[in-house]
């Protein structure tokens, strides 16, 4: 059976793994599916990249297109949740709170900072989810033979998204029996946990 005890301790573990896997895309956290809702209620999972995590892992940035469905979802209501899941330490969690857009200042500078290749998935010419009449990137036509100031204009697509967490789900498997504990937390507020039922 695990050997948590304390709450805090439990927490920290997953707390752990999520700031390691901000911008180290071989962590098994630095890939999340995020998920959404729309008017039509059916939930939109998709895999997002773990961009940063704050200093006490209460707030997650990650970078979309604003054109995106899920930026229309969240435009209309719906909050941001994300499952998290480390195959080696058995350890999913579920976490997820309003969400917001980062400042105009703080999306100039990090778009800045993109190299051209960065930028892909802001730059294609219709939103994403547009019918195509075939295959194809949805990128301008000379892509490949622009350089990196002109693919400036996928700043106007680029935005960062920061979800405040409000409520999370941990999970840890075991074969001697598993482990969960479940926690909201007011906003600039601290956690609450209980044990629950795996």
């Amino acid at each position: 059976m695990s050997g948590w005890i304390k709450h805090s301790d439990f927490w920290q573990a997953a707390a752990d793994l999520l700031r390691r896997g901000a911008g180290a895309s071989a962590h098994p956290f630095a890939l999340p599916t995020l998920c959404t809702v729309g008017p039509t209620c059916v939930p939109r999972p998709r895999k997002v990249v773990l961009r940063a995590v704050n200093s006490d892992t209460t707030m997650l940035r990650t970078y979309t297109d604003r054109r995106s469905v899920k930026a229309t979802h969240l435009k209309e209501g719906s909050e941001a949740s994300y499952v998290f899941w480390d195959p080696n330490q058995q350890l999913q969690l579920m976490t997820g709170g309003p969400t917001s857009w980062a400042s105009e200042e703080e999306a100039d500078a990090v778009f800045a900072g993109l190299p051209k290749h960065g930028r892909k998935a802001y730059a294609t010419e219709a939103a994403p989810g547009t019918p195509l009449p075939s295959p194809g990137s949805g990128l301008p036509p000379d892509w490949e033979e622009r350089d990196k100031e002109a693919t400036d204009f996928a700043r106007d697509h680029f935005g960062i998204l920061v979800t405040t967490l409000r409520w999370a789900d941990v999970l840890h498997l075991d074969r001697g029996g598993n482990t969960r504990m479940a926690g909201t937390r007011p906003l600039n507020g601290d956690w609450t946990w209980e044990w629950v039922v795996p």
